[in-house]
């Protein structure tokens, strides 16, 4: 009997035989055949292609409820230990610090009633927490009735938004991790959220902030997108013009006196369309004061169409002197000038051609062609549809002020997204007939963003489809803009400038002949 370190795993004891631990001796007995270990390099009994050693180091780290990361050590260094003590550690960590274990109260049913403290308790030091290496059993609720609770509620809501058995799971046990370590008098930040692990994917981590912020709990502390974005534009603006400009895009954004806020895209439009004037003006003065209207009509005639940038500067001194920030209004009176229009065109057959062929392998590219380039809905209103929309019994369309025969192609292409809608997602409550991985769990309509990734690759956008449906229209009717008008829904400008393709004007010398749409 002496005292020396394992061959194996390294560890410290007293060896009675063969220079083996316990531990180590009983893994080479189970059969394990030797080989070069995966994550260390050395030849010894294998598990899973890694060695015991690798195996305990890899369970040393918390990893809440994923499997060990048999990795691990060739990234942190191998942890030595004392012989025939890491089982018993384990077994120590999975022991209650309570009477009642973390799942059994897990499965207990849930407390429905719960009542908001009348006071709070303000911290003197507000810490970040990390989530991240917090494990399941070894925490224990500060208040079991308040996570219960929670539970309860965020069970409710998986019912309600027909969430998968394994996403359920998922966001009980962050939601278990959360609620253990805050108090009933505390709101749960956004940010202590992003700490838990994320998994396969951010699904998880967006449904907890979803539970959260439907019981009142959660302290969105999460940076504004919007704000980064603008910050980053006038980075490169002189300091005291991107304060005057912060201030007109505050209350673009916000709101002021007699002014109602904007909408994000909006606003994004407006200062686009300002940076380039500010970073001119940045190279020559240190203020807008000094901006004169000389300064302005030169600028705008060197634009090529000048009627955004027009409409934004205009915006911007109109705000700035009611703000008391100018003197005097340089753009007063500036002409706007005439507003951009393109004359739409036809797709051309290659474009065609490669949306078929994309569309055979792809059920919901091929309903999106279907009801924007055969239906003529705008992008917005097929995002809208909801699933109740498609009447296969009568054959119809129908959804608002739309009422068109289901034709075969849109009969067929609604019939193979539903089977796939219904493959992937069997419990989805989203009533819009468009979903995603992320609305599929909420009721949620998909954004633009979904569309564009449908229509990735493709020489088209969804407006290009609708557009290319209406010219077919107008070339089969005559050119008859007040057809066009009654038939989909728009202005008789809109309408004259689809007639445009069939008779140009003489100034547009790019306009394509009507030719191209016959062979398309």
């Amino acid at each position: 009997m002496s005292a020396d370190s394992c061959s194996d795993c390294f560890a410290w004891g007293i060896w009675r035989r063969r220079g083996l631990c316990a531990a180590c001796n009983s893994f080479r007995n189970r059969g394990h055949q030797p080989g070069k270990c995966q994550t260390c390099g050395r030849t010894l009994p294998l598990k899973k292609g890694v060695c015991r050693l690798c195996h305990c180091q890899a369970r040393a780290i918390p990893r809440t409820w994923q499997r060990p990361d048999l990795t691990t050590a060739a990234t942190t260094g191998q942890q030595l230990f004392l012989a025939d003590q890491i089982r018993r550690v384990h077994l120590a960590a999975r022991r209650p610090r309570s009477r009642t274990s973390p799942a059994t109260v897990r499965h207990q049913p849930r407390a429905l009633c719960w009542t908001v403290p009348r006071w709070r308790q303000d911290r003197l030091f507000e810490a970040a927490r990390d989530m991240s290496r917090v494990t399941v059993p070894d925490v224990a609720p500060l208040d079991p009735a308040f996570t219960d609770y929670v539970a309860a509620q965020a069970d409710n809501h998986a019912d309600a938004q027909g969430w998968s058995p394994g996403l359920r799971e998922r966001v009980q046990q962050s939601l278990y991790l959360l609620t253990a370590v805050h108090g009933p008098h505390e709101t749960i930040k956004a940010s202590t959220v992003a700490t838990l692990p994320r998994q396969q994917s951010r699904r998880a981590v967006l449904r907890v902030t979803e539970v959260l912020a439907t019981l009142e709990l959660l302290n969105d502390d999460r940076p504004d997108p919007l704000d980064q974005w603008i910050h980053r534009r006038l980075s490169r603006v002189h300091p005291e013009i991107g304060e005057e400009a912060l201030v007109w895009i505050n209350i673009v954004r916000h709101g002021g006196p007699r002014r109602r806020p904007r909408s994000p895209a909006t606003v994004r439009n407006q200062l686009s369309s300002a940076i380039p004037f500010l970073l001119a003006c940045s190279e020559r003065y240190c203020t807008l004061r000094q901006v004169t209207r000389g300064d302005l009509a030169e600028w705008l005639a060197q634009c090529p169409a000048p009627h955004n940038e027009a409409v934004a500067l205009r915006s911007m001194f109109k705000t700035l002197k009611s703000q008391r920030l100018l003197f005097t209004n340089p753009a007063r009176g500036v002409s706007l000038g005439a507003r951009p229009g393109r004359v739409p065109r036809p797709l051309s057959p290659k474009a065609i051609q490669s949306m078929a062929e994309a569309a055979a392998t792809d059920p919901a590219l091929k309903l999106l062609i279907a009801l924007i380039g055969i239906h003529a809905l705008y992008p917005h209103q097929a995002r809208a549809l909801p699933v109740s929309a498609i009447d296969f019994v009568r054959g119809r369309l129908a959804h608002g002020d739309i009422d068109h025969p289901l034709e075969t192609f849109t009969r067929q292409a609604a019939a193979d997204y539903m089977e796939l809608r219904r493959e992937r997602w069997p419990n989805t409550r989203n009533s819009h007939l468009f979903i995603s991985s992320q609305t599929a769990y909420s009721r949620a309509a998909v954004t633009i963003g979904w569309m564009q990734v449908v229509l990735r690759g493709l020489p088209v956008t969804a407006q290009r489809l609708r557009e290319d449906r209406i010219l077919e229209e107008a070339a089969v009717t005559g050119a008859d803009p007040q057809h066009l008008c009654v038939m989909f829904n728009i202005t008789p400008e809109t309408g004259l400038r689809y007639i445009r393709f069939f008779q140009p004007d003489p100034a547009d010398s790019d306009d394509a002949s009507p030719s191209h749409l016959e062979t398309s």
